[in-house]
């Protein structure tokens, strides 16, 4: 019997970042229902035309937010249907906007101590962990201002921020983070060796860290929770393994975690087509969208994305797309790892998207 759709599930849709705008970023909302695209995956031509294959134009613009450009890293959604942008400010800008898609306004938050390179943790409907260079602390959501709605700045991890390589949000709350110790290698401090790596875990209730293991997610960047497959979900970027998912289960009685690796790749392996960036997103139970910026032009494949100017727009000679894979996500008979029901789309981006920000991961929600 197929899984029962919620009433959650028709109303969320995927939402998209550019800084496509002279003064920021454009938000794009994509109507993407569950069982809306049919037909089978299909290569795209490098014309466009007729069919499945066709580039659509990416929706016009839903919302905007100013702010410096070529920043997407310091993008997240927390707080239910609200996307945060914590871009670093001016010293006396206090307060970071938050965009609610689903009422379609825009509040104002108090700004953390000036981000660098952070890494975003939603816990629940109410909490935003960041971890940052020498900063770890936490934001609690106070809609009614019923208590302070201030960053708390907490104990920070026995690890480094550089030296993170996947992390994922339990269940219960709970954060994983996956690191590769890195240590400088003596009498030669200009030289960096690999140490070892590790698996530590954050108790979100009693704000304490520990150690969980000898041993790292298998995935790059953030996995996703699956109830159905009972398994941190993500997707590896690594050279060897690039464009697998894996599945990483735990089990109290395990002292390493059961992973299993895809049979085959979700990135396009269509020649005509370049990988430029991914994006995994979690839509339901057992629902995936893989967003995928490819390339299709006239460009060599090992030329670099250049600035053609002031205005900060894309090079001519390239089409630039998102590509979106929608798949389910199921354990075959054998207990592998298998993606069914595939179904693709692709989106045209804004012309006057960077080049920098399309080198960075999509920015993309499903709220």
């Amino acid at each position: 019997m197929p899984e029962r759709r919620m009433a959650k599930d028709r109303r969320q849709h995927l939402y998209f970042a550019f800084d496509d705008w002279v003064s920021g970023y454009t938000i794009r909302k994509v109507r993407l229902s569950l069982g809306s695209i049919k037909g089978a995956e299909q290569p795209l031509s490098p014309r466009s035309g007729e069919g499945e294959g066709t580039v659509q134009p990416m929706p016009g613009v839903f919302m905007a937010i100013e702010g410096p450009r070529r920043c997407g890293m310091y993008f997240t959604s927390a707080f239910g249907a609200k996307i945060v942008v914590l871009h670093p400010r001016e010293p006396d800008i206090t307060a970071i906007p938050i965009l609610d898609v689903k009422d379609r306004r825009c509040i104002f938050g108090p700004e953390p101590n000036y981000p660098s390179c952070p890494i975003y943790f939603p816990v629940g409907e109410d909490r935003l962990f960041a971890l940052d260079t020498g900063k770890f602390s936490v934001c609690i959501w106070t809609p009614d201002r019923s208590g302070p709605w201030v960053w708390q700045e907490l104990t920070y991890p026995p690890f480094a921020r550089y030296e993170v390589s996947s992390y994922a949000v339990q269940p219960d709350g709970c954060i994983l983070v996956s690191t590769k110790i890195v240590a400088a290698a003596a009498g030669m401090a200009a030289f960096i060796r690999t140490a070892g790596t590790a698996t530590f875990i954050f108790d979100t209730k009693a704000y304490l860290w520990e150690r969980y293991g000898d041993w790292t997610l298998p995935f790059t960047g953030r996995g996703h929770y699956d109830l159905s497959l009972e398994a941190f979900v993500g997707l590896s970027k690594e050279p060897e393994t690039l464009g697998y998912l894996y599945s990483c289960t735990l089990d109290s009685t395990n002292p390493y975690p059961e992973c299993k690796r895809s049979k085959e790749k979700v990135y396009n392996e269509n020649p005509a087509e370049r990988h430029v960036s991914a994006t995994l997103v979690h839509m339901r139970r057992g629902k995936f969208c893989l967003v995928e910026c490819v390339s299709i032009d006239n460009v060599r494949s090992d030329q670099e994305l250049t600035e053609p100017g002031a205005a900060g727009g894309l090079l001519q000679s390239s089409r630039f797309m998102y590509r979106l894979k929608i798949f389910s996500l199921r354990y075959d008979k054998n207990g592998d790892l298998k993606l069914k029901h595939c179904r693709v789309r692709y989106y045209s981006l804004p012309h006057e998207t960077t080049s920098q920000f399309i080198r960075q991961d999509p920015v993309a929600f499903w709220l």
